[in-house]
């Protein structure tokens, strides 16, 4: 009886090994986004502060002017003024 357990844990392992393999393959085949259209990309001027540790960031590129606020320490950050 253990060695049946022994081998069904063996197989369990060797599946789980082989699909991480898998995954991981996959994730480093994906390829990588291509360059955003220098023509669409427009010039702003927008200032952000993480309301949790206060990190500050300034965008100034975007591809339109409707800029959403980006994330840090997973809150949306706070626009202030420049």
């Amino acid at each position: 009886m253990t060695q049946i357990v022994q081998i069904a844990v063996a197989v369990l392992i060797g599946a789980a090994i082989f699909a991480l393999g898998r995954w991981g393959i996959r994730l480093l085949a994906t390829p990588v986004p291509g360059e955003p259209d220098p023509d669409e990309i427009v010039a702003v001027d927008r200032h952000y502060r993480c309301a949790v540790c206060g990190m500050r960031l300034t965008v100034t590129h975007a591809p339109d002017e409707d800029v959403s606020a980006p994330r840090h320490c997973r809150e949306e950050m706070e626009e202030v003024a420049g």
